[in-house]
């Protein structure tokens, strides 16, 4: 029996991929159909930046308003015209490979949003390299922390991430709420185009700003992220 065979067949699919393979497949602009990958960002770029302007000049704002003591540690929260101690919360976390995107980009939702009623935090953390996996999964816990103490009121807080914010909002899941003196009141998450298993990660050209070690790519940041643990939680909130 070829027991090194029965091994290979059961591996994750891409510890079989080549270094060129795996870059490819994590590398989303590449798969743009009707623009290429440098059209693809430029126009995304630029669409963020509209929208946030449009934003900004038509919807009540507090604009960098600090949750925590760091220079990166800033949000952005728009309120719908009817402000009330209930009113729900939509806390967005950008994608960009932990190493991209900002909050001045990213309030594409909020028009919308507000026009329900809801209001709508975008949230700034450090990013690779000046910030590491762990830094960013604490800051990004902080907000939350800081939206639950400035509106204890609230309605519910719905997290919402794209990409790499997907991942860190996601983590907020395993959060230890206790340490920090209050427990948010999260209804809802919207993941979307998460990344999720950091390790192949490590194999491709994005990990050289990120550079994490084996532990933490494994355990996704702190705390460990388990996919099953993931899975179970996300089903708890009727997901």
């Amino acid at each position: 029996m070829d027991v090194s065979s029965g091994n290979r067949r059961h591996e994750a699919p891409w510890k079989r991929m080549s270094k060129e393979e795996l870059d490819n497949q994590y590398s989303p602009s590449r798969w743009v159909v009707r623009l290429g990958a440098e059209e693809a960002m430029r126009t995304y770029s630029q669409i963020g930046n509209e929208v946030t302007k449009r934003a900004r000049a038509t919807r009540r704002s507090l604009l960098d308003v600090p949750y925590g003591a760091g220079e990166g540690e800033k949000l952005d929260i728009y309120l719908p015209e009817a402000v009330s101690e209930a009113m729900p919360f939509l806390v967005f976390f950008h994608g960009g490979y932990w190493q991209s995107g900002s909050k001045d980009t990213s309030a594409f939702m909020v028009n919308p949003l507000t026009a329900q009623g809801v209001a709508v935090v975008i949230v700034a953390y450090d990013i690779a390299p000046r910030g590491t996996l762990d830094q960013m999964v604490d800051q990004v816990t902080q907000s939350i922390v800081f939206v639950q103490k400035q509106y204890p009121g609230n309605q519910g807080i719905y997290l919402c991430g794209h990409s790499a914010g997907a991942h860190l909002a996601a983590m907020m899941l395993l959060a230890n709420w206790t340490k920090h003196g209050v427990t948010p009141n999260l209804k809802g998450f919207f993941l979307l185009s998460g990344v999720y298993d950091l390790e192949p990660i490590m194999h491709t050209s994005e990990n050289a700003p990120l550079l994490p070690t084996l532990p933490c790519a494994t355990e996704g940041g702190k705390p460990p992220l388990k996919s099953s643990t993931i899975w179970t939680t996300l089903k708890s909130f009727g997901t």
